[in-house]
């Protein structure tokens, strides 16, 4: 896994369960968490007797030998957008399983959506992908093959333009500060959205759910 670890909607507890499971039947698997130190998940990984199977490697600003050395990566975030973590696994060939988020629709080539908050039906798929060889080549394969169709020079080009129009004739410290506060709001407005649809998607799979609010998932955001 890898992520900022004191944003809790990335749900790193959910991975290191799911990790619990794994180990159940592949006790000689490892999982690599690359995040900047944690003690709540140290705590977690302690209570849970998985010192040897799960460490915390701290922040990594070029995480690739990681990635290299990786065979399968746990995506278990509650709500996100398109994120630059599993276009990096797909890049590597490296199969992902994400918990939930339908809506990344970009990101079903070469991963495995897995509706279900329970750690040991997750666990189950990730069992399967690291037994079979042949499957797991196959979903990266396609992981990688995927890459194709994104091209990193248009996507700059598109951005550089659509800031240009929106600040042109503008001086530079303005335009930083100008940038920071109306990003900040796009970020909030999009953080939203994206905690309305997965409640909505939560609620449909399982009726436990239906008493939950927006303001319940807010509070687990960065708000």
């Amino acid at each position: 896994m890898i992520g900022r670890a004191e944003d809790a909607s990335k749900r790193f507890e959910l991975g290191i369960k799911i990790m619990k499971s794994i180990v159940q039947d592949l006790p000689d698997y490892k999982m690599k968490i690359i995040s900047e130190r944690n003690y709540r998940l140290e705590r977690l990984i302690k209570s849970i007797n998985l010192e040897n199977n799960i460490e915390m490697v701290g922040y990594k600003k070029n995480p690739q030998e990681y990635y290299k050395n990786s065979c399968l990566h746990i995506f278990p975030s509650l709500c996100d957008t398109y994120p630059t973590v599993i276009t990096e696994a797909k890049i590597f060939g490296i199969p992902t399983i994400i918990c939930g988020l339908d809506y990344l629709a970009l990101a079903k080539k070469g991963t495995i959506i897995v509706f279900d908050d329970d750690p040991d039906i997750i666990a189950k798929e990730a069992i399967k992908i690291l037994k079979d060889d042949n499957y797991r080549k196959k979903l990266g394969e396609e992981a990688r093959k995927s890459m194709k169709s994104i091209n990193n020079k248009i996507i700059a080009e598109k951005w550089k333009n659509i800031l240009l129009s929106v600040y042109e004739g503008v001086d530079q410290s303005t335009f930083y500060q100008k940038f920071t506060d109306e990003s900040k709001k796009m970020r909030e407005e999009e953080a939203i959205t994206i905690l309305n649809n997965q409640l909505n998607l939560m609620k449909k799979r399982n009726s436990r759910y239906n008493s939950v609010t927006l303001e319940n998932l807010k509070s687990y955001s960065l708000f």
